[in-house]
């Protein structure tokens, strides 16, 4: 038996070295990358010589598949450059895989936002389980942003319930690095839906998830327990979901993926329409 792990990158200068030291001990490392114009690839070439190229997409999902299909060992872990696999997260992992335990096993995240470890808002670490470890036949992957695992019906399932024996995620440096990833984020996630990808909601649904946003954050998930970090945290998730389908229904009221265009023709015909009051 041998563990294969995927790494998705872009950019990733600032975290790969970081990631790659904690997965080293792996008996593959295979790294996708979406042709960085960074230091990334140069760094991960002294931890491995696996290293494939996808087409830029703006996000690492669609890439996933492809990440999983080079693969060559029965396990598979999957960490973003951006996390890392503490020692006892390792030494559970092999015990899991040499006693058979799971099919599929789901791995708790330590996330840190904007300096803070997250105890709340759907972020605490037993809140935010991944199945990030699995035998490769039991998972495939979608392009679905942030829905991208598909898990076989049969699968035995483990959860691992210690936090120590979970990842550390450096989610995010400061809030305009999560403004920037949410606009860029939030379009993909409208064109998965004008493009039928993934379902859009109805108008009810959407206004039904908002209302319920802050009750379901800050206090069932107990976001109150990162004071103002988990307030922000809460806001700027409703601002995520309103954000993607706002895009969403302009996109599909223009009927275009890029109705900017559109809209700019439109703001013309009306510029027009007002200078010509001046030549009367």
């Amino acid at each position: 038996m041998g563990i294969s792990v995927l790494i998705n990158t872009f950019n990733e200068e600032k975290n790969i070295r970081n990631c790659l030291e904690t997965v080293k001990w792996a008996d593959e490392i295979i790294i996708v990358d979406m042709y960085s114009d960074d230091k990334t690839v140069e760094i991960a070439k002294e931890y491995t010589n696996k290293i494939y190229f996808f087409e830029r997409v703006g996000y690492a999902d669609p890439a996933r598949q492809f990440a999983l299909e080079n693969a060559t060992h029965e396990w598979i872990l999957v960490v973003d450059a951006d996390e890392l696999v503490p020692l006892k997260l390792k030494n559970k992992l092999i015990e899991i895989m040499e006693k058979n335990l799971a099919d599929v096993v789901f791995i708790p995240r330590n996330n840190y936002f904007i300096g803070r470890l997250m105890q709340g808002t759907g972020w605490g670490a037993l809140q935010d389980y991944q199945p990030r470890f699995f035998k490769k036949s039991f998972i495939s992957f979608s392009e679905r942003i942030h829905d991208f695992f598909r898990i076989n019906k049969d699968a035995k399932i483990y959860y691992i319930d210690d936090r120590e024996a979970g990842f550390i995620h450096f989610s995010y440096i400061d809030a305009e690095q999560f403004l920037d990833k949410l606009n860029r984020y939030t379009t993909i996630e409208a064109k998965n839906m004008f493009n039928g990808i993934k379902r859009s909601p109805s108008l009810r649904k959407f206004l039904l998830k908002l209302l319920i946003e802050i009750p379901n954050r800050f206090i069932r998930k107990k976001g109150f327990k990162d004071g103002l970090y988990g307030f922000s945290l809460t806001i700027l998730m409703i601002a995520y979901h309103t954000s993607s389908y706002l895009k969403y229904k302009i996109m599909k009221n223009f009927n275009s993926e890029n109705p900017r265009e559109k809209i700019l023709i439109e703001y013309n015909e009306i510029a027009k329409k007002i200078i010509e009051e001046y030549k009367k």
